[in-house]
């Protein structure tokens, strides 16, 4: 609707991201505001919370809410909540398309009639039934088109709530309309039971507790009366098939999602998406290297009679720098690309099913591993993504474990090293292994943790697996094009910057050779712990300076690491042995988390303690595994 024409910030006083935008139909400009996705609108997380209170407290025109046609009933739930809040609702029926795959007829005209709101049907992803969206969104907005919802009869839970109504009769905690608490409060929400301690007064109170103590049963007969209102709705504008319909979807997922066969098949796709990534993009990045070494050294020549400094900075600094990492520009393309594909399908919450009995050994559920996967991408949005689960506790340790994943920055990182020195049949067994080894610490990581620091209970876990569907080429477009932007951008202002950095400290003092140079004393200091792994003090300063972000690491090298002629591979291969970039690779897959991470690891558990765990703890993991690493392989000859 906005083309993705937008302002992202978080909600007050919230860590959860808030989405703004504006879109215009005729001399009409809406603006827009995405409400966090959520089912329910019943105070368990904070994206329930700031949902309904935006609705109530903000009073927007219009509420538009989003309905699954395939997975029509339980998405009805939340229409059924919505209408308790306000009567200016449009219900976009979307994937209209996979509720016929399923066998269900749905009939726009007869829901909109039982429901009493505007219905739209829509199929988002080929932009079907969106301008049909926007103008019962300005008819709705305007007046031009009335709305009289059809309200819920609470049959057993009347009596009830008409007596909570009037022992809250002049009363309007937190400025909420007063049936709307007596129903909350008969349903037993958390936020509205605090709220009701703050603002209203003892003796009110007390009187609400005994009623509600006697109705032990309230939050049962609530639900009950609101599915019984969405089977009314739906038997007169749905018909479903008199059997079980077989989908195309049920076959794959009883093979995907096999309790022996679930696993060795995400192994294999994941195995397949690495050989993919490298058979198509190795080629593009021998290209780009050598086209930023010969870059580097046209420049060179061309500004030879210019200012040497001016030389140096480009020819030394800037071009081997940041060339350096955008030659694994192809591989985040082609990765992306294909995790896109993975996505777009459904096959993602499969993996999420298949990997929760896994993840269950570190106290943590499939859902978890939705966070986790979209860590692969970038641990900020990683953690972010946390927010889903339910608990604390939960949040908690999957945050601590998010560091050990590797980002797409990491990722190129390693990914470069193992195009460099490892032959083509090598190549996808090392990334895979690298891998699995992230995945096998995340694992032992998370047990460990929920053993000392974060003991307790195990929560439940449900989730949705939507229908297989064909990858949409402009969400794929989107999902790629989003992250590579991300990345040029960053190579454009913090690899650059700290490039020239690099470059400036190993060119001073003026005259001085590289050791005697300010880096080069950085990495004196350094040298004593770099040894232990095998590292030269130039490998130690690159994995400090990948604290800033981990691609400039890349850079750094490609300074300290810069001849004449050479490409920034082949300049390596003559410094470093295999077992060396192998050690490099372990340490910087598994060290401190960007500076961005630890930003927002911050942020989102508000506590320096965790913060400071979260990064010391990967740093000696990453030590104590890079020692094993180099000992092992320097004593079966390889060093």
């Amino acid at each position: 609707m906005t083309g993705l024409h937008q302002h992202v910030g978080n909600w007050p006083c919230k860590t959860v991201e808030r989405k703004q935008g504006t879109c215009r139909l005729a001399d009409h400009v809406l603006e827009c505001v995405d409400l966090p996705g959520t089912y329910s609108l019943t105070a368990h997380s904070a994206e329930e919370v700031i949902a309904r209170d935006y609705v109530l407290q903000e009073k927007p025109d219009v509420v538009v809410v989003i309905v699954d046609a395939s997975n029509i009933e339980r998405n009805f739930y939340l229409v059924a909540q919505m209408l308790e809040l306000t009567d200016r609702v449009v219900v976009a029926l979307n994937m209209m398309d996979l509720a016929g795959v399923k066998g269900y007829r749905i009939f726009p005209h007869k829901l909109e009639e039982a429901l009493g709101v505007p219905v739209i049907p829509m199929v988002a992803r080929r932009a079907q039934g969106c301008q049909e969206l926007l103008q019962a969104i300005v008819e709705v907005g305007t007046g031009r088109r009335a709305t009289s919802p059809r309200p819920i009869q609470y049959g057993r839970a009347q009596p009830t709530l008409a007596a909570l109504r009037e022992i809250l009769a002049g009363e309007q905690p937190g400025g909420y309309p007063t049936g709307w608490i007596a129903l909350k409060m008969l349903e037993g929400d958390e936020e509205v039971e605090r709220l009701e301690q703050r603002a209203l007064p003892e003796e009110t109170r007390d009187r609400l507790h005994r009623l509600l103590l006697e109705h032990e049963h309230g939050p049962a007969m609530v639900a009950d009366a609101r599915y019984a209102w969405i089977e009314d709705v739906l038997r007169a504008g749905m018909a479903r098939p008199a059997g079980s319909v077989i989908t195309f979807t049920d076959r794959i997922d009883h093979i995907v999602t096999h309790r022996f066969l679930g696993l060795p098949i995400l192994l294999g796709i994941f195995v397949a998406v690495f050989w993919l990534t490298f058979k198509v993009s190795t080629p593009l990045s021998h290209m780009l290297d050598a086209g930023f070494a010969g870059l580097g050294e046209w420049i060179g020549d061309a500004l030879a009679g210019g200012p040497a400094w001016l030389t140096s900075l480009l020819a030394e600094g800037v071009i081997p720098g940041v060339g350096g990492v955008l030659t694994f520009l192809p591989i985040i393309l082609v990765f992306f690309l294909f995790l896109g594909v993975l996505e777009d399908s459904g096959y993602m919450a499969r993996a999420a099913f298949v990997m929760d009995r896994i993840m269950h050994a570190m106290g943590l559920h499939g859902k978890a591993f939705l966070s986790l996967l979209v860590a692969y991408g970038c641990n900020v949005p990683g953690i972010m993504a946390t927010r889903i689960l339910e608990t604390e506790r939960d949040r908690l340790l999957a945050i601590l474990v998010n560091p050990l994943i590797p980002c797409a920055a990491r990722i190129g990182v390693a990914a470069f090293f193992v195009g460099a020195f490892f032959p083509p049949a090598l190549r996808t067994p090392v990334m895979a292994s690298l891998y699995a080894l992230s995945l096998a610490l995340v694992i032992l990581a998370g047990f460990l943790l929920r053993r000392t620091v974060l003991p307790g209970e195990e929560s439940p876990f449900m989730m949705e697996l939507p229908l297989y569907r064909s990858p949409s080429l402009r969400n794929l477009a989107m999902f790629t094009g989003w992250r590579l932007l991300a990345f040029m951008k960053k190579a454009g202002t913090v690899i650059l910057a700290i490039s020239v950095l690099v470059w400036l400290l190993s060119s001073f003092p003026a005259g001085a050779d590289l050791p005697q140079t300010y880096l080069g004393r950085l990495g004196f200091w350094l040298e004593p712990a770099g040894k232990l792994l095998g590292l030269d003090w130039r490998m130690s300063v690159a994995l400090v300076t990948g604290f800033a972000a981990k691609e400039t690491s890349l850079a750094t090298l490609g300074v300290l690491y810069h001849a004449e002629g050479d490409s920034l591979a082949q300049a390596l291969r003559h410094g470093i042995t295999p077992l060396v970039a192998l050690v490099f690779v372990v340490v910087q897959l598994l060290y401190v988390p960007c500076l961005a991470t630890v930003a927002v690891m911050r942020s989102e558990t508000n506590s320096w303690k965790w913060t400071a765990l979260g990064v010391i703890y990967p740093l000696a993991l990453a030590a104590g595994l890079g020692l094993l690493v180099f000992e092992a392989g320097t004593a079966l000859g390889f060093g």
